[in-house]
């Protein structure tokens, strides 16, 4: 499905749900995407940028949330990297409020990537906890931590139960009275894979970062 399509049926699904739960919120916007993948060593090192979309809704206590990004990454210079690969991650999460600003945090992250072998095409479960802090009226910051568990790659290779983490970092400002919103978050992941057995055995870890600045439209 292209990055098209799935903007198109985040915005129908959103656009939806508030005539079947009168007490939530939602919203829906566009990003732009900064990225720096980085893969078996500092060595094979990518930057690239994009852009996505992402959708957002709450209910009482839960809340759901999903991003799509497109991301051309290019060979850094100096790097062994030999040739430009294009990204397409999409990322969901759904949270459940405990008490204070702490919530419980599950969902799932897909990358793909083309050339198929010239990155590897990632997929993994997610859990962890999110911090949620007013710094202001209308100012909001959230802090995320947690792991990725059952990571599958397009190239092979394993992670143990605590090599692959994931921590966040998301502010938004609301202007016109809570119906438009300035969204930055940033994203860091590292995955401690790696490949074969025995004397065969090699480290060769993944590690990506991203950044987004976005707009929304809130309802």
């Amino acid at each position: 499905m292209t990055l098209r399509r799935l903007g198109f049926c985040a915005i129908v699904l959103l656009s939806v749900c508030p005539q079947l739960l009168p007490a939530q919120h939602g919203s829906v916007g566009l990003q732009v995407v900064f990225g720096d993948y980085r893969e078996v060593s500092a060595d094979l090192h990518y930057r690239g940028s994009g852009g996505g979309v992402t959708a957002s809704f709450t209910f009482k206590k839960l809340g759901i949330e999903g991003s799509v990004a497109g991301i051309t990454y290019d060979p850094v210079a100096g790097s062994t990297a030999g040739a430009s690969f294009k990204a397409t991650q999409l990322d969901v999460r759904v949270r459940y409020y405990i008490a204070g600003p702490a919530s419980a945090e599950v969902g799932i992250v897909n990358r793909k990537a083309k050339p198929e072998f010239e990155a590897q095409s990632m997929g993994a479960v997610r859990a962890g906890v999110r911090m949620s802090y007013p710094l202001g009226p209308g100012v909001h910051m959230g802090l995320r931590g947690g792991m990725l568990f059952g990571s599958k790659f397009s190239g092979g290779g394993t992670v143990s139960g605590v090599g692959a983490l994931e921590l966040g970092l998301n502010m938004a400002v609301d202007g016109l009275k809570g119906r438009l919103r300035l969204t930055g978050d940033y994203d860091f992941q590292r995955v401690a894979r790696t490949t074969g057995s025995g004397p065969g055995k090699a480290d060769v870890p993944i590690q990506q970062a991203l950044g987004r600045v976005g707009l929304a439209v809130a309802f």
